[in-house]
């Protein structure tokens, strides 16, 4: 089901004062989660001496919560709440107490957002009995039935056990004062409130937040991570475990690298080979001017590195347009060089975003652990997509973006680096430079001019090796900048051959 948790974990003894702020809080958080559930809506506190309270209503919590003010005692020492929207599949004509979240068994309290999928299997396997249609009630008696009390044993039920999506918010009479938070892919977000001495927590950040005030003077809203469970306790404990499950037994681990034959993505692919990677080369051929020179570029790249390489024509740029790469207008030189290189003039709208999800999807259906990308800090200045920004945030959003326990991670291992230590660190890793295309161009030799060719020419020069490549300049040109550098040499057969000679 799609839903709303919410609830409280409450530090210190209550008085009247402070238990009917912590309660009008927690109002204000039902009332915001009705975009998420209007059906019904439902409350549950634990008192000290390990006794439930419950207090449950059908439809919206704002036409029946605030004139049930008064309903905290100071007794309270965890809240566990749910605004509710009744699946197709879970319709009850006549709802009872039973029907209406949070559920509660014997001795535990649960309050779930998502689906279980496999309660009726729970149901036959263990010999347990929902007390309800709905999928929820199977997770308090899965609980009694299962559960030793200790954070990891609830990690394997949850990890191991149950199928389905969710969020979890889970109290225990037996053991007041503690509180669990699980989820895989379901939002949930807590948030420390100082004032009250209490954690908040629920299924959206917005839920929690304070409007009109100053950054200074507002709490912070954290977000859990996907497939984590926490254990809370107002002893100021604090313990949290993974529960993603190991996925496979491989020896190694497989990184996708998207690859484009340039020099920042070949490092990042010689990097992670040498990082003890099974590393795969992802080419995208997408109408842009260079595509035949980076096309041989990759496909030499890696028969060097004896890498698998998967090739994907499309056409999705050519419909997207109004970018000089695709053949839209020509490439300003007098935009050339360092001018080139500090603003994106030959900017591909949203290209990066659209690769990374492309390979994501081929990751998770292959089975790689990691998707690599050449961005890199230089390039961050002018490209908003090279940013390790970009990609740490993408990563927060992958586990919402691929299936249940199917883990892809996005790496940059060159994201921290700028050009000529790109440069630095393919030499250091063997990469095959020699065969690398940086060029906007499609020319036989690398045209010079162009941003990527200013860097490049620059970056080797740093680091006093000659360019491999070749560029349309004259000798004399090439010569005179090229003083004072060593020929690039790369180790074949543990020796050095070298390649400028």
């Amino acid at each position: 089901m799609d839903c709303s948790i919410s609830g409280a974990l409450i530090f210190g003894s209550l008085d009247n004062d402070r238990a009917r702020a912590i309660e009008e809080k927690i109002i204000k958080i039902m009332i915001k989660a009705e975009e998420r559930g209007r059906d019904s809506w439902g409350i549950v506190y634990l008192t000290r001496d390990g006794l439930f309270k419950e207090l449950k209503g059908i439809g919206r919590a704002s036409n029946n919560l605030p004139g049930k003010r008064g309903f905290l005692l100071k007794e309270a020492v965890a809240v566990i709440a749910n605004n509710r929207a009744e699946p197709t599949t879970e319709h009850v004509v006549e709802k009872g107490l039973n029907d209406i979240q949070p559920i509660i068994g014997n001795s535990i309290a649960v309050t779930h957002n998502g689906t279980i999928a496999n309660d009726l299997d729970l149901e036959r396997r263990l010999n347990i009995r929902k007390t309800s249609k709905i999928d929820s009630s199977i997770l308090p008696p899965l609980l009694e039935h299962e559960w030793d009390g200790s954070i990891t044993d609830l990690q394997r039920i949850l990890r191991d056990e149950v199928v389905g999506s969710y969020a979890l918010s889970i109290i225990d009479k037996r053991r007041p004062g503690k509180m669990w938070l699980a989820t895989n892919f379901k939002p949930l977000y807590i948030m420390w409130d100082r004032e009250l001495n209490v954690l908040f927590f629920s299924s959206m950040d917005y839920y929690l937040e304070e409007p009109g005030k100053a950054p200074w003077e507002s709490n912070v809203v954290k977000r859990i991570n996907p497939y984590s469970l926490i254990e809370v306790d107002v002893n100021g404990s604090w313990q949290e475990v993974s529960l993603w499950k190991q996925t496979s037994d491989r020896k190694k681990k497989r990184a996708l690298v998207i690859a484009s034959g340039g020099l920042d993505s070949t490092t990042a692919a010689a990097k992670l080979k040498q990082d003890g990677y099974e590393v795969s080369l992802l080419h995208f051929n997408y109408k842009h001017k260079a595509e035949n020179r980076e096309l041989e570029a990759i496909r030499a790249i890696a028969r060097d590195m004896n890498v698998q390489l998967i090739e994907i024509d499309m056409d999705f740029f050519k419909v997207v347009g109004r970018s000089p790469l695709l053949g839209e207008g020509n490439i300003n030189k007098s935009r050339g060089g360092e001018a080139s290189a500090e603003f994106a003039h030959e900017w591909v709208p949203a290209r990066n975003f659209v690769f990374i999800a492309l390979a994501t999807a081929m990751a998770e259906a292959w089975g790689y652990d990691v998707v690599a990308t050449g961005v890199n800090l230089e390039e961050s200045g002018a490209y908003p997509d090279n940013e390790m920004e970009f990609i740490r945030l993408l990563n927060n959003v992958l586990p919402y973006a691929t299936g249940p326990q199917k883990k892809v991670e996005l790496v940059m291992p060159v994201g921290n680096l700028v050009k000529h230590e790109i440069v630095k660190l393919g030499l250091e890793t063997n990469a095959p430079l020699e065969y690398t295309w940086s060029c906007y161009e499609d020319g036989e030799k690398h045209c010079g001019v162009c941003g990527p060719c200013y860097m490049r020419r620059v970056a080797f020069k740093i680091n006093g090796v000659k360019d491999p490549v070749e560029y349309n300049n004259s000798s004399d040109e090439e010569e005179k900048f090229w003083r004072g550098t060593r020929p690039y040499q790369r180790r074949m057969n543990d020796s050095y051959t070298s390649l400028n000679d």
